[in-house]
């Protein structure tokens, strides 16, 4: 009995751990597929954002509620919406920020499935940079999906090249061959601008 316990034990245990195992393949594709769209979305959000900072997050993912983090030099308001309610459009207006731009970085969301969008600001070599950066869930199987926690793909975008090492690691600098960390994350090279890490936090 114990036997056969053991038999049905092992392929159930490593089938829940492949399940929770991200390939870092998939980050990489969900770039590709969504590439127009991403870039699209990082120069509109540029634009709604020159003057004004703005964060936005897709508070579920059926996309039918969402929250704008809307900032000014000395205060940030955090405001919960249902997905184009008007009162959204009203609040937008109030604090200066260009509704039309607005409204197509959240469809460029949904059709990318984003959860995510900021910006932050970072120094390299003293100088002081500004990167976007946006996140998405990953689409997981799992046999158990209750003991499964959610992970996020989070993708940053520098205005700059960026230097990695031979395993495509973000760098702070070439020759020191430093990882640059952010959130205590270690980020995968895409292309030269673009890089991307697997996380358990949308943020």
């Amino acid at each position: 009995m114990n036997k056969i316990i053991r038999i049905i034990a092992i392929p159930v245990v490593v089938l829940w751990l492949a399940s929770c195992t991200v390939s870092r393949v998939y980050p990489v594709r969900y770039y590709e597929e969504n590439k127009l769209k991403l870039h699209e979305t990082e120069t509109l959000y540029g634009q709604a954002t020159k003057n004004k900072a703005l964060a936005i997050a897709i508070s579920n993912l059926d996309f039918s509620s969402l929250s704008l983090e809307l900032k000014t030099d000395t205060v940030r308001y955090i405001y919960d919406f249902d997905w184009a309610e008007p009162r959204m459009q009203d609040t937008l207006l109030r604090y200066g920020y260009d509704t039309s731009l607005v409204t197509r970085i959240l469809e460029n969301m949904r059709t990318m499935r984003s959860t995510w969008i900021n910006s932050m600001d970072h120094y390299i070599d003293g100088k002081k940079q500004n990167l976007f950066f946006i996140s998405a869930p990953v689409r997981q199987f799992s046999i158990f999906p209750p003991m499964q926690k959610r992970k996020y793909y989070l993708f940053n975008f520098y205005r700059q090249p960026q230097y990695y090492d031979a395993e495509g690691r973000l760098l702070d600098k070439r020759k020191l061959k430093q990882l640059r960390k952010i959130n205590n994350e270690i980020f995968y090279r895409i292309n030269d601008r673009v890089c991307y890490t697997i996380s358990g936090k949308f943020r």
